[in-house]
């Protein structure tokens, strides 16, 4: 099994996978940033695109808002989402 990421693990990068998303592998509780980096390398360049927009639905359910998305292609397409947590929001549960 992989381990969970922790608000801490997530913290040092900014960035969390759309994987642990979906696989309930992240915990965000305490996540002290209001921006989050949402990231796929799992799929196919369009496919990479969708998994991040999944994954952003996921956290709107928790007060995040997309503020943007970007497709990257080359040796290994992927795709990253950014989200934001409006002020005064509540960390992430």
């Amino acid at each position: 099994m992989v381990a969970l990421e922790t608000a801490e693990m997530v913290a040092r990068s900014r960035m969390i996978s759309a994987q642990a998303l979906f696989e309930g592998r992240a915990d965000l509780n305490g996540y002290p940033f209001r921006l989050l980096g949402v990231y796929s390398v799992r799929a196919m360049a369009l496919d990479n695109v969708s998994l991040v927009l999944a994954a952003a639905e996921m956290l709107m359910q928790y007060g995040w808002e997309l503020v943007n998305i970007s497709k990257f292609t080359g040796d290994t397409p992927s795709a990253c989402a950014i989200m934001r947590r409006p002020v005064g929001q509540e960390p992430y549960t």
